[in-house]
């Protein structure tokens, strides 16, 4: 704006601005004095290249607070910086690489550009003092509102005027100032050649590791630090584990912990409550196996944490099994649980993986306490058949919800259909023949396409035995002992000498069309005549699936021990008597009759067995279906008579079975005969301890006997049913690592144990590696189950327990420090027990000859070696490429201690190249954070964003999005050479082109609102 009295600049005209007086001014000045409040790097770069016309420029900035203290102006030189950095971030928006900005650093080494602060007093001052070239023209100056930035120069409403006759006075009020402040022409530099600098390949695949692993650093508080008790007492590896957990239930309102077995998630879960109770005086309910309760969360918690067992904490341990019980005349149960479900506000579960079936009543029951609950589940195995698995337990807290990870980073919508596809991928790793369709998951396969999930990556807190042991190798970290795992040896027995001629009558009942048995009253459906039209297909397919469970017990249990067997068989027969007598009386009692010696016997072994004592019964292994009443049919609707008939065919089949039990001598059975000659004759089994584990309690009682027959002593059988107390009975096996000792136990006049048989009721959570020695009578039909029984004596070693032991007892010195174990296989009728098992149960079920160990591709007999590598890869939990990634950056950290806090520095677009691993090949690499929203501002932030990788090849224009992928081709050390040879147009179009993809995908997604956008980190040119 001109007038004649008046020069004024104000921006409002499109044409003349701020920024074009100081534009025509450089072709003029030979120097320019600007005061200002903050200089940003937009002002010089709006005037391009014009502004290196100048010889000098010196920049004059204030400060507005009013203290003069030292700490006032370290706080206003802070701001300044910050502001300029920010300046230099939303220029980098549109020039990625700067362009211009290094011609102004060197004009700053150079002392062309000066940079001072006025500390003495306030300073507001804007002016603009311009010393031309020419003598006929002057000097001028423009004194009003702008700062020396891009908006104070372009966009900003300002009054600013020129003034020409008092410039000799502002030139001596700027001079008289300039000569009182202080420089900071260098501290200017250094912010601007954090942005400037030539970074190193190296230096941006450490910003990349960082910001991949940024997400997991621990903020230990004042409160842990200090006062808590459990967190003194944690490795490394476990406070990390607590972290995560924390910030993953903070998140999704819950958590899975799922550490291999034997890495101490107890200590974890001890960890969680102490805080959650202690600290922010929730109301937690632990829920724990029936077995683990007393011996494992009762003794460490009075250990450790005495105080919130008293009666005025909030905290209270129940057992899986309270869930379904019946009110008693000490416990109202359905009362309490009524109770927790309405003040409990965190879940903790014990063992996680017993809450995987949808259908039993214990998870109905758990699904309905749990609601608004926040739930952290601990198990080392939560995937045991199918992936949907781990997915049951998501929906404990995300209540079925299929858009709870609806919210960015995640970006699921419908929970199940991911999960289906993740199932999906799964079947194509294993390229299953169609004929075999029924193979169950295989856990190794499983855990490798979940290590690549999202989902499971950012609910599952999950470290493998194989990484923390590389992980607790750095300086200063405590060591952690772990045993050496033997293979595993077989014990040959044959069944054709236990079983006789029942082996063959079994293997022609399993050829009839239907299978050994109809068992038509659990498969009513089969023979409905009423008048529905359809038939609920999820009823049809539960009554299958329970006729297959009842199919494949029959067959476990025979393969188990005859006892075991004849237990099932005689409770089957009498369930199905039971039904025959309620329809039709007559036709029963002439069953009876025709068949009464036997059936006199089973009735006579049912009485002396009596009423089933409610304990730790678990579903897995003894199917609740056998212990449920047979629904009441309707002659109506049902063929009552077609049922019947088929009924009696099967009782006629079990009488068959018996009758052939009874002729076999009880000195007939090869498989015990088996255990007491190497219970006798091999050097580690016969004086040291030894847990020998089965599945079924009528086999562990009937191995007792025979043991006590044979002259064993310290002897003891623990089940389901036992009434001893467990833990009492735990530590009289395995005292040193249950808080005792072998002295105290004869102090107390308890006989300490050596040889204990347990069904799996202590296959879980419990510590009991006094001893080393395992043998498994059973056929192990599950890998998981194998694993879950190894790891109660296969766990983590204490130094100073291992001490005081072998003090005690030197003579172990030669066992302690290894783990070996037994399997019971029947290699000459092996074949025939998987057909029997892959008719009643159509999954294909392979396993090894030599070392009893089922695995995905031992389909030829030099397959051996290769089962047992993949069942120790399996239990160890080979190191995933993303602990690989993180045990690498560990390591290099230690190599470079100072550059963490370097790295925490670094700018956005930190830029880079180095070779491509292939030659004569282009990518570029890109490091950016995807924003996500805030989960208590519900504000998109960067604080809430995750980074993700991304790999573009040049040739193929694909995208590559899986770190495990990607971290190969980064890769480099600290002496990689820079390379770069990619035009920078090229290098910006691509970049452009991946905004544009995480745009249409991730972005869109996640839903997220407009103005929100991903932050690119780090990229570097592969060539």
């Amino acid at each position: 704006m001109v007038n004649p009295e008046l020069f004024i600049v104000d921006n409002t005209d499109s044409e003349w601005k701020v920024k074009k007086y100081l534009s025509e001014w450089c072709e003029l000045a030979k120097s320019f004095d600007i005061a200002t409040g903050y200089f940003e790097i937009g002002a010089l770069l709006t005037l391009g290249s014009k502004w290196q016309n100048l010889e000098e420029i010196r920049i004059l900035m204030g400060a507005v607070a009013s203290k003069r203290t030292q700490q006032a102006f370290n706080q206003f030189l802070t701001k300044i910086k910050s502001k300029l950095d920010q300046s230099i971030e939303k220029e980098k928006e549109k020039n990625d690489f700067l362009d211009g900005v290094p011609a102004i650093v060197n004009a700053l080494e150079q002392q062309k550009i000066k940079c001072k602060i006025y500390k003495k007093k306030k300073f507001h001052a804007k002016a603009y003092i311009t010393h031309s070239k020419f003598d006929v023209v002057g000097s001028s100056a423009l004194v009003g509102s702008s700062n020396f930035t891009y908006p104070g120069l372009t966009e900003n409403l300002e009054l600013n005027i020129q003034i020409r006759r008092e410039v000799e006075l502002l030139q001596q009020w700027f001079e008289k100032h300039w000569n009182e402040a202080e420089d900071i022409t260098y501290e200017i530099i250094k912010t601007l050649e954090r942005h400037t600098k030539e970074y190193t390949p190296f230096e941006v695949y450490m910003k990349s590791l960082y910001e991949f692993f940024k997400g997991h650093e621990m903020t230990e508080s004042e409160w842990e630090r200090g006062e808590s008790k459990i967190y003194q007492i944690l490795d490394q590896y476990q406070k990390e584990g607590y972290h995560a957990l924390i910030k993953v239930a903070s998140r999704y309102n819950g958590a899975f912990l799922c550490d291999g077995v034997g890495l101490g998630k107890t200590f974890v879960g001890l960890m969680l409550i102490e805080r959650l109770v202690m600290r922010e005086n929730k109301r937690v309910v632990l829920l724990v196996p029936y077995g683990a309760r007393k011996p494992v969360w009762e003794a460490k918690i009075r250990k450790y944490i005495p105080e919130i067992l008293s009666g005025f904490i909030p905290f209270r341990i129940i057992n899986h099994t309270d869930l379904t019980r019946s009110a008693s005349k000490d416990v109202d149960w359905p009362e309490l649980m009524e109770n927790i479900k309405k003040q409990a506000e965190v879940i903790i579960i014990d063992e996680a993986h017993h809450f995987r079936n949808l259908p039993t009543d214990r998870y109905k029951k758990l699904f309905d306490i749990a609601e608004n609950k926040q739930m952290y589940l601990l198990t080392a195995t939560p995937i045991n058949n199918s992936l949907l698995d781990l997915l049951h337990q998501m929906e404990l807290f995300t209540r079925k919800r299929k858009d709870h990870f609806g919210e960015a980073p995640l970006g699921i919508y419908n929970l199940r259909g991911h999960f289906l596809g993740l199932h999906k991928q799964l079947l194509e790793r294993l390229s299953i023949d169609p004929s075999l369709r029924g193979v169950s998951v295989d856990e190794n396969e499983a855990r490798d396409v979940l290590s690549m999930d999202d989902l499971f990556n950012a609910v599952v807190v999950q470290r493998s035995r194989s990484y923390v042991k590389k992980s607790q190798k750095k300086p200063g970290e405590n060591e952690v002992l772990f045993p050496q795992r033997k293979s595993p040896i077989v014990i040959d027995y044959s069944l054709k000498k236990t079983y006789g001629k029942l082996l063959d009558i079994l293997k022609t009942a399993f050829n009839k069309d239907n299978p050994l048995l109809t068992l038509a009253i659990y498969y009513p459906l089969a023979y409905y005549i009423g008048p529905d039209e359809t038939i609920d297909p999820m009823k049809e397919g539960r009554q299958k699936q329970i006729v297959g469970l009842i199919r494949t017990l029959l067959l476990k249990r025979f393969e188990s021990s005859r006892r075991a067997f004849q237990q099932s068989c005689e409770d089957l027969l009498m369930k199905l008597f039971t039904f025959v007598m309620k329809y039709n009386e007559k036709l029963a009692k002439r069953w009876e009759m025709v068949n009464k010696a036997v059936f006199d016997q089973v009735k006579k072994h049912l009485k002396e067995r009596g009423k089933i004592i409610e304990g730790d019964w678990d579903e897995d292994y003894f199917p609740q279906e056998l212990l449920e009443e047979v629904d009441d049919l309707d002659k109506n609707e049902y063929n009552i008579s077609g049922i019947i008939s088929e009924t009696i065919t099967d009782m006629t089949q079990l009488i068959k079975f018996l009758r052939e039990l009874i002729k076999i001598q009880e000195n007939e059975d090869d498989k015990i005969e088996q255990l007491i000659l190497t219970l006798n004759n091999n050097e580690l089994l016969k004086n040291n301890k030894v847990i020998i584990f089965t599945e079924y309690l009528a086999t562990a009682r009937y191995l007792y006997k025979e043991l006590e027959f044979r002259g064993f002593t310290q002897l003891f059988e623990i089940d389901g049913s036992t009434k001893e107390n467990r833990g009492n009975i735990i530590t009289r096996f395995s005292p040193y690592y249950n808080d005792s000792n072998s002295l105290e136990l004869k102090e107390n006049n308890e006989i300490e144990i050596r040889i204990l048989i347990s069904t799996d009721i202590l296959s879980e959570g419990l510590n009991l590696q006094d001893a080393s020695l395992l043998i498994n009578y059973d056929l192990h039909w599950n890998p998981v189950r194998l694993m879950q029984r190894i790891g109660r004596v296969d766990r983590r070693l204490d130094k100073v327990i291992e001490d005081k032991m072998l003090n005690d007892h030197p003579d172990l010195k030669y066992i302690r420090g290894i783990v070996q174990y037994w399997n019971f296989l029947p290699p000459e009728e092996l074949n025939d027990i998987l057909s029997l098992y892959s008719r009643v149960t159509n999954k294909t079920l392979v396993i090894s000859r030599t070392f009893g160990i089922q695995g995905k591709k031992l389909l030829r007999p030099d397959d051996d070696y290769e089962a047992l590598r993949e069942f120790n890869e399996g239990y160890e939990g080979t190191t995933t490429i993303i602990e690989k990634m993180r045990l690498e950056y560990q390591e290099l950290l230690k190599e470079n201690p100072i550059i963490l806090d370097e790295l925490k520095q670094f700018p956005t677009k930190v830029f880079s190249g180095k070779d491509h691993i292939k030659p004569d090949t282009k990518a570029v690499f890109f490091c950016y954070l995807l924003p996500a929203k805030d989960i208590v501002t519900e504000q998109w932030s960067e604080d809430a964003a995750s980074s993700k990788w991304y790999l573009y090849d040049l040739a193929s224009e694909k995208i590559f999005k899986e770190s495990a992928e990607i971290i190969d081709f980064i890769r480099c050390k600290k002496d990689t050479p820079r390379r770069t040879e990619m035009k920078r147009k090229d290098l910006i179009n691509i970049r452009v082109k991946m905004d544009n993809y995480i745009k249409n995908t991730y972005l869109k997604s996640v839903q997220a609102p407009i103005g929100v956008k991903p932050i690119l980190k780090a990229w570097m040119e592969l060539s």
